[in-house]
């Protein structure tokens, strides 16, 4: 279960990361 923690880290890791760029990215294109 060690993989599936850290691969749901990562996962989520990825997801606040895209938000954050998906929020920020029309403001520095604008």
């Amino acid at each position: 279960w060690l993989m599936m923690s850290l691969w749901d880290a990562l996962r989520m890791n990825m997801m606040i990361s895209y938000q954050e760029l998906v929020r920020t990215f029309p403001n520095t294109s604008a």
